[in-house]
């Protein structure tokens, strides 16, 4: 019986704890009865909650401030850089993969980043850059956005393992597909790797599963990006691929490789394919940058 009761207030403790971290980290700042009114707490969970995340570092008595009558409230300050993200993105340019290495604080703003470049990626390989590029910090999740293909066995779990934390691979597509309206389908298509499809539907992002391998991944890795008619050709067919298993209604296409005279090749193959049953079609550039803000919104809202 009393186990089950330890049971039951550490469940309610974790939550608790939860709850306040969040409600910080949107806040910036706030008292505990301002933590009590937004997380619908208990002060006396709250003062709990407040206690531990303080002996933890990651909130921070920063001061007093009057309460209209009677002793001050103390103020707490959220520590944005009590424990860090780790973001690399792995691409592969030519015979090369190059791993973007970013370090972000708690509330996604980049601390510091590296670039290396690997000729082959083992699970080992970016044991000595990570070390460096936290060094003594705190990891709270590591992110590993890229092609399925191109990310070696056992990667996650190595890190995991090492750094005690939550390890993600989330497909491409899949960061991009949260910040479009619902019913539509993502594809990203990066150059000598197999494209990638992810689709929101109410609010909810979901990868599309084995239409990767529609057509094979090793007909996109071979591929000449220079015959850009058969690059149109393919991607067209992928289209309609994607069309008829997911019915979105539109689909929105992110790569590095776009131009006018490429996107109205596509878009004309597609048509002449589907006809009235295309669905409304749209595409991106897919930069650096985007993807970037991409993963660091998807870390935020799945990590805070």
């Amino acid at each position: 019986m009393v186990d089950l009761i330890n049971l039951i207030y550490k469940v309610l403790m974790s939550r608790a704890i939860q709850a306040v971290r969040i409600a910080m980290h949107e806040r910036g700042e706030a008292t505990r009865p301002q933590l009590a009114t937004a997380t619908g707490l208990s002060l006396v969970s709250v003062g709990k909650a407040v206690n531990e995340l303080c002996l933890r570092g990651e909130l921070q008595m920063v001061g007093e401030i009057p309460s209209g009558g009677g002793r001050p409230v103390q103020l707490y300050r959220y520590n944005a850089s009590y424990a860090v993200h780790v973001v690399t993105e792995v691409t592969r340019e030519g015979q090369r993969l190059n791993c973007e290495l970013s370090v972000l604080d708690l509330h996604g703003n980049k601390k510091s980043g590296r670039r290396v470049n690997f000729t082959y990626l083992e699970k080992e390989s970016l044991d000595g850059v990570m070390a460096e590029a936290v060094r003594r910090n705190r990891v709270r999740s590591i992110t590993i956005p890229a092609a399925p293909e191109l990310i070696p066995a056992g990667l996650p779990e190595h890190l995991a393992e090492i750094y005690h934390c939550e390890v993600a691979t989330p497909d491409v597509a899949e960061l991009l597909a949260a910040a479009v309206p619902n019913e539509t389908a993502v594809l990203y298509l990066p150059e000598g790797g197999a494209p990638s499809c992810a689709f929101k539907r109410r609010g909810r992002v979901e990868r599309s599963g084995p239409l990767h391998l529609l057509p094979l991944p090793e007909l996109w890795q071979t591929l000449d990006y220079k015959d850009r008619s058969l690059v149109a050709e393919m991607t067209a067919r992928y289209i309609q691929i994607v069309a008829c298993m997911l019915t979105p209604a539109r689909i929105k296409l992110y790569t590095p490789l776009w131009s006018s005279r490429l996107t109205e090749r596509i878009r004309y193959t597609a048509a002449t394919k589907m006809k009235e049953y295309l669905p409304e079609l749209s595409f991106d550039h897919m930069s650096h940058n985007l993807l970037s803000r991409a993963t660091t919104s998807a870390i935020i809202r799945l990590t805070k």
